[in-house]
């Protein structure tokens, strides 16, 4: 834990080696004492997305397929191109989704999620000013543009958890399948990655080569009887005391029997069986397997961060895009719209505020993200290239409900500027956005320090704060 290492270091007469070791921002823990911090997912669909098959749709009425409506708009919708149900046999409307009471309107792909309306915000018209995959992914991940292709900034939830100290969840940060980075933050912030749930099960319990039980006793007991080295001769930089400590680490991970809340696939255990079909889990890699692992994390009170990835294969450029797009990015939203009924379900950590009706989703922001978007024209080769104009979706705590910030043209979907503090699209006078200022704004909205991002949040995504 954040204080009790430097009290530790303190006492070996090393809190200065330790601050260097921790990074500059150990002097920004300023969420330290949060009871009840709030939990950051991040999901993230790769590849590019088609925005106007979800967040930023048009009105197929409006915005036809003849060729002088895509003339006019420079839009080319292809709904009609779509087949009439998903992969999974549910229908594939052919137009936007605005259920009853909602403000905002979603693209076919998101039919299974569009009930959740009134938990959400949709943001767009978001410069991603990139068309590169591995520059807009690091861009949304970290908050900040890359320097050529290599991060610039730490991961989303490795600031968080650097600021908010590593308190009592075992997995503070868990990373599965995305990129993540740790740029001078404390160690403890870093992500767990893993590739699957299977990998990271394997990593959370003991190998096939583990040492039998009364060896471990053996060598724990001579840990526990051996002296350490003299730290202000040998161990000048800390270095010892990290090693110590991450063994410590690693033992308490593997004693803690984690690994039992993942295990999706095991037909054994009638409470896996149960999440397996909630989430339709097929693989240890899919939508579904890395949704529940979300809600599993999050219930428990494993992890405050968990950066998942909800699609994979966006990336259009021919004739794939009618079947690819469509079901792939609803098998994405499909898995978000059941983690969100789940996080409904729970009750709020805090006691007083679950006995007012709230529940763990008002203590969860959910980010949805892409690199980029696609063209809104189709291609010659009946595909969508990338496309510098995104959008994002926000779900439950510290946002605003049942909102669209921003907007993009309907001719061209160039990207309008906003009014930073309603939101609201204006011409002139606002502020382009772009996910440094929506990290910003989300950080700041939490209480978290997000002045080393320099960029000024937006009152309408940080509760008012700036």
């Amino acid at each position: 834990m954040q204080h009790n290492r430097r009290a530790f270091l303190k006492t070996l007469g090393l809190a200065t080696t330790g601050t260097m070791l921790m990074g500059p921002w150990d002097m920004h823990t300023v969420n330290a004492a949060t009871k009840y911090p709030r939990n950051f997912i991040f999901c993230y669909f790769n590849g590019g997305w088609d925005q106007l098959l979800s967040l930023d749709p048009r009105n197929p009425k409006t915005f036809t397929d003849s060729s002088a409506d895509i003339k006019k708009y420079q839009v080319e919708l292809g709904y009609k191109r779509l087949a009439t149900k998903f992969e999974d046999g549910s229908t594939l409307p052919r137009n936007i989704i605005r259920p009853s009471g909602s403000n905002i309107s979603f693209g076919p792909a998101m039919a299974p999620f569009a009930k959740h309306y009134n938990q959400s915000c949709v943001v767009r018209g978001v410069m991603m000013d990139t068309v590169a995959h591995d520059i807009g992914r690091r861009y949304f991940v970290t908050g900040e543009m890359p320097a050529g292709l290599a991060a610039k900034g730490s991961s989303w939830g490795t600031r968080i958890v650097a600021q908010e100290g590593e308190g009592n969840r075992q997995i503070p940060n868990l990373v599965l399948r995305v990129e993540t980075y740790n740029k001078n933050l404390p160690t403890f912030a870093t992500g767990l990655k893993a590739t699957s749930t299977t990998d990271l099960i394997k990593t959370l319990r003991k190998g096939p080569d583990a040492l039998p039980a009364e060896y471990r006793k053996l060598l724990d007991d001579y840990r526990i009887a051996s002296k350490n080295c003299d730290p202000t001769v040998l161990d000048e930089e800390g270095m010892m005391a990290l090693v110590q400590q991450a063994q410590k680490k690693a033992k308490s991970l593997v004693d803690s029997g984690l690994g039992d809340y993942f295990d999706f696939l095991n037909k054994s255990k009638p409470e896996m069986v149960k999440i397996k079909n909630r989430y339709n889990i097929a693989s240890s890699t899919d939508a579904g397997a890395q949704a529940a692992l979300a809600f599993q994390s999050i219930k428990h009170g494993l992890a405050q961060c968990v950066t998942i990835e909800l699609a994979r294969g966006l990336d259009t450029h021919v004739n794939n895009w009618a079947t690819d797009q469509p079901n792939i990015q609803q098998r994405g939203w499909k898995a978000l719209a059941t983690l969100v009924d789940d996080l409904k379900k729970e009750k709020h950590p805090d006691p007083t505020l679950a006995n007012k009706g709230k529940t763990l989703l008002d203590n969860t922001t959910i980010m949805c993200f892409s690199e980029f978007a696609r063209t809104p024209k189709i291609n010659s080769k009946d595909g969508r290239d990338h496309f510098l104009v995104s959008s994002c979706l926000l779900v439950g705590a510290g946002i605003p409900h049942n909102k669209v910030i921003g907007k993009t043209a309907d001719i061209g979907m160039s990207a309008y500027q906003v009014n930073p503090n309603t939101g609201a699209a204006v011409k002139t006078g606002g502020v382009f956005l772009n996910p440094q200022n929506i990290l910003a704004s989300i950080m700041t909205g939490a209480g978290y320090d997000s002045s080393d991002l320099r960029e000024k949040p937006l009152k309408v995504l940080s509760n008012g704060k700036a």
